[in-house]
């Protein structure tokens, strides 16, 4: 079962979600919340293996939240659902760590499927969210270390859509090796999330997007990423 924690502080929305979420066979809703200092204390004592959470709360937003989860519980997915994104919103969550982002208007089975694919480990940002996270930051950068020819495919199959199970099996390495790979990737990129490590690639020539403007199957067992824009 994947654990899951909504963060919201619009109760009739969180308990709506609520309800959707206990229809999937595999998903268990741990708790409900309505601010972010719950949201951090219920995930310090239920440790939910996905939080949904809200952009705007009373006290924080979305991804000051996912910013103090990682911190202090990594092995948590958030990801964090908005009402009418911004590019500085998507970049503001890009960079938090979370394991992406969803506009509320989004169906139930996105939802299911984004659950899913957040427990496994997978990036859920669309094609022209990312392309709009590109756009809104020109910043001129430069990376201190080399990736490795291992990590350059690593990063071209996170671009391309590749779940975690999919890329490990592809490389012939185990997820645990991959995720090390990854970790690499990050901390010679200076990204927090896995979204930033692919638009900062990107933004310095290391790879290109044109494999997320492919169309997508529509999501059902959650091994793929959601698809949106």
């Amino acid at each position: 079962m994947i654990r899951v924690l909504i963060a919201d502080d619009e109760r009739l929305f969180a308990e709506l979600l609520r309800v959707a979420l206990q229809n999937a066979d595999d998903v268990e809703v741990v708790g409900v919340v309505h601010d972010m200092r719950s949201a951090i204390a219920e995930t310090a004592a239920k440790r939910p293996d996905v939080i949904i959470a809200d952009y705007h709360m009373p006290d924080g937003t979305g991804a000051e939240l996912a910013r103090a989860v990682r911190a202090a519980q990594p092995e948590t997915a958030i990801v964090v659902l908005t009402a009418d994104p911004s590019a500085a919103t998507l970049a503001d969550v890009a960079r938090s760590g979370a394991a992406g982002h969803l506009t509320k208007e989004r169906s139930y089975i996105d939802v299911v499927s984004a659950v899913r694919s957040a427990a496994a480990g997978d990036v859920l940002f669309s094609p022209s969210e990312l392309q709009r996270l590109l756009l809104a930051d020109r910043s001129e950068r430069t990376i201190a270390e080399p990736l490795t020819a291992r990590e350059l495919d690593v990063l071209h199959l996170l671009a391309s859509g590749a779940s975690t199970a999919a890329a490990s099996a592809t490389l012939g390495i185990s997820t645990a090796t991959l995720r090390a790979h990854i970790q690499s990737v990050l901390r010679k990129l200076g990204a927090h999330s896995r979204l930033e490590a692919v638009a900062e690639a990107a933004r310095l020539g290391l790879i290109t997007l044109d494999a997320w403007s492919r169309e997508r199957p529509s999501p059902r067992g959650g091994k793929v990423l959601v698809r949106g824009g």
